[in-house]
């Protein structure tokens, strides 16, 4: 496996940016050296362009950089760091028979209005199932029939019809059995599978780098199993990590031991044909 290591999130001095810049760099000197590249970021906030979209040149730039080198990899890649948008262009390479399994705390489907522009990462699987042509023309749209998004809570009742009407399986954190995972994956026929993980599907008591910590998560041991359920009897096209901000670089190494326990776990399902 390959890993590409996404920095500072928009290239932002805010806290929450280098949060997640801190996040990143704590969980890529786990990593092989020799297979890992670091993916440059914009130095500046951005600017949404009249988008739906905040912050959409950054947003782009960041997805065109890491779909660059998905592009060119000759083993499946995982991207770590930043928030849930860093999944955009790790899609580039996705085919029609390919499963896109998030597994996370949130839905990722906030609705798209120019009118109200919203952070790419409530909208990251939106982006790549439901939205307008001029956004991101380089990635695949993914058809809402291979989408499997497992481990929520807390979703209000527009998120969860939306998701509905998309025709987009949805398994809450208590029905996202690894059985219930498995069979859904089962269900949308692919023989290979893009497994997103973003850490607020964890409870706070296992992790403590979360932006928006909510209750009632997974631990560390069910989250594995459920990569493990997910991954099982398929290739693995690619892989994303996100959403790892801890609050403060000393204290990382005290949720590293979660973390790369589903790196692990992603790594051992790269290597199953």
């Amino acid at each position: 496996m390959q890993f590409l290591v996404v920095g500072q999130w928009q290239g932002s001095a805010s806290s929450r940016a280098m949060r997640l810049g801190d996040g990143a760099t704590a969980i890529a000197a786990d990593l092989p050296r020799a297979s890992t590249t670091v993916v440059d970021v914009p130095t500046g906030a951005g600017d949404r362009l009249e988008t739906a979209v905040a912050r959409y040149t950054s947003v782009l730039a960041v997805a065109d950089r890491v779909a660059e080198e998905t592009g060119v990899a000759s083993e499946p890649v995982l991207v770590v760091g930043g928030d849930g948008a860093s999944v955009l262009g790790a899609t580039v390479g996705l085919g029609l028979d390919t499963a896109f399994v998030r597994i996370a705390g949130s839905s990722g489907y906030r609705p798209l209005n120019r009118a109200q522009p919203v952070a790419a990462e409530t909208a990251a699987l939106r982006i790549l199932v439901d939205r307008a042509d001029e956004l991101f023309p380089a990635l695949p749209v993914l058809p809402a029939s291979s989408v499997v998004v497992a481990g929520v809570r807390g979703l209000d009742d527009a998120e969860e019809a939306a998701l509905d009407r998309a025709g987009i399986a949805r398994l809450d954190v208590d029905a996202a059995t690894p059985d219930a995972l498995a069979a859904a994956v089962d269900a949308t026929g692919a023989t290979s599978v893009f497994v997103h993980v973003d850490l607020d599907v964890l409870d706070p008591s296992e992790v403590d780098g979360l932006l928006e910590p909510v209750p009632f998560g997974l631990d560390g041991a069910g989250l594995v199993e459920r990569i493990q359920a997910a991954t099982r009897g398929r290739r693995l096209a690619g892989a994303a990590l996100t959403g790892f901000a801890p609050v403060d670089p000393d204290r990382a190494v005290d949720d590293l031991g979660v973390i790369l326990r589903v790196v692990g776990a992603l790594t051992s399902a790269s290597r199953v044909a």
